[in-house]
């Protein structure tokens, strides 16, 4: 037992400040004064698509889209330098960019870049919200401060309007400031930008009203009010880590932020927009959050829930994209990845609550095909790889009521092979562990379908199968589980 409550009689006034979700599948609920808890909530994600890289500038801050008059998308990709980038959806934007910000002048307070982390659409204007730094080459860390600017073209050219975030401890020993922030439409006359305040690692929130969200209109949040001025005040600290990366759920009324922890990128939900629940359940699982690189393990970073509509207004339907840096890569192989990604609540508790989709790919260079399942980026030194199919999606979490496998996903960099073992059996099976696999059900249940362990009989090595007979194409050595359907 993973400690989930069985019914929705939480402590909402301490966890959430009264969270109400108003959605198809819970309206019921809420109408009865009994809104769905956090264990309600489902997200489904579909398996990655490396959208650009490698890059040794960016993507180094969360990604932003806005819809274009013609139907297609702009979306906005930093690092220290931003890039405007035009594609047919939110997610399709490998193309050239064009460079739409720059570093300041020597000696100025964005000497060391101008990362644009947020297109925020206001009253017939598009506002920027612009994450500056400067002290980038001192050993001892930067000084981190946001400011505001405005474009009438769509994003192509930029007036900066002047700071409107951050504090008054410029301490030259070490990393300060507050930055890395995005900002999202409250949908009560105001914007929201939620924070990284360097001294102690927490996370605050400053707001401005929309129709004037220039310098001098954002104000923190102090614990009793929004009454700290957004330059130079103190904020209070939100409760945990929760995140900066924001977006707002249209079809629950709600304020989404996501975190990056030590070990998976995790979900927080606020209605109040200062008070914050967490999922239990991770959206992706990793080993460590680790920047020194190289290093053995992969890096997810810079996470964004962007609307299929571009901004970050979702409703059903979204995509998740962050920075990926894969195993035994140092920063100048920075990949931009998106997932598609679908969002729910229930009017009782769900679990899993979190699915993710396992895929099998396979060798797009020809020669012996060779296969590679798994759920997360297919990036390989030495190979490219094409979806063949899903294979179903694994979870994130143990089931709460036990009977669930711990995976690992095996990959062999030398033959190109990848596929999943129970874990701690990677070495066992001759290969190397490259990240976690997930959690599979021990036996089968409603809505599930086997996952079999196989051997090629071309000398292909071992692939993951649907069908106990390995497809006519190999030899069945396991049934590994029980995967989603």
């Amino acid at each position: 037992m993973r400690g989930r409550t069985k019914t929705c009689r939480l402590d909402w006034r301490s966890l959430l400040a009264s969270f109400a979700i108003v959605s198809a599948a819970g309206s019921a609920a809420a109408q009865n004064g009994m809104p769905p808890c956090l264990q309600c909530i489902t997200v489904r994600l579909e398996h990655p698509v490396v959208v650009r890289g490698p890059s040794p500038h960016e993507p180094d801050a969360p990604v932003s889209a806005i819809k274009l008059p013609d139907g297609r998308f702009r979306g906005f990709i930093a690092g220290g330098t931003t890039l405007a980038v035009d594609g047919s959806t939110p997610a399709a934007l490998g193309g050239q960019g064009a460079v739409v910000l720059t570093p300041g002048p020597p000696g100025s307070p964005s000497d060391c870049g101008r990362w644009m982390t947020s297109a925020m659409q206001g009253l017939g204007v598009l506002y920027g919200l612009i994450h500056n730094e400067t002290r980038c080459d001192d050993p001892k860390g930067s000084y981190k401060w946001m400011s505001i600017a405005r474009s009438e073209d769509y994003g192509l050219t930029w007036q900066g309007l002047g700071g409107i975030i951050s504090t008054d401890d410029a301490d030259p020993t070490h990393s300060q400031g507050e930055g890395d922030c995005t900002a999202v439409d409250g949908h009560d006359g105001y914007w929201y930008a939620y924070c990284l305040r360097r001294r102690d690692d927490k996370n605050v929130v400053a707001r401005a009203p929309i129709e004037n969200p220039g310098p001098g209109q954002w104000f923190k949040w102090s614990g009793r009010g929004w009454d700290a001025p957004a330059l130079g005040g103190t904020g209070a600290a939100l409760d945990g880590f929760v995140g900066m990366s924001s977006a707002y759920w249209t079809g629950a009324d709600v304020i989404l932020l996501l975190a990056t922890l030590n070990s998976s990128l995790q979900l927080s939900i606020s209605e109040d927009k200062v008070h914050f629940g967490t999922i239990e359940d991770p959206l992706i699982l990793y080993d460590e959050y680790n920047w020194k690189r190289p290093a053995p393990t992969e890096l997810y970073a810079y996470p964004s829930m962007v609307a299929d509509r571009g901004l970050n207004n979702i409703s059903k339907h979204f995509f998740l994209t962050y920075m990926y840096v894969p195993p035994n890569e140092d920063f100048t192989h920075r990949y931009l990845v998106a997932q598609e990604g679908w969002i729910a609540a229930a009017s009782a508790p769900q679990y899993p609550q979190v699915r993710t989709a396992l895929s099998r790919w396979v060798d797009a260079d020809g020669g012996t095909v060779t296969t590679w399942t798994t759920s997360g980026p297919t990036l390989s030194p030495n190979r490219s790889y094409r979806f063949d199919r899903n294979l179903g999606y694994v979870m994130t979490a143990p089931p709460p009521q036990g009977g669930g496998v711990k995976l690992d996903e095996c990959f062999s960099e030398t033959t190109g092979i990848g596929f999943l073992a129970p874990a701690g059996r990677c070495a066992a099976e001759g290969s190397a562990r490259r990240r976690p696999g997930g959690y599979l059900f021990q036996s089968e249940q409603p809505g599930t379908t086997g996952l079999y362990g196989c051997l090629a009989d071309d000398g292909g090595g071992r692939f993951v199968s649907q069908r106990s007979d390995c497809e006519g194409k190999g030899v069945r050595e396991s049934l590994l589980g029980f995967a989603l359907k």
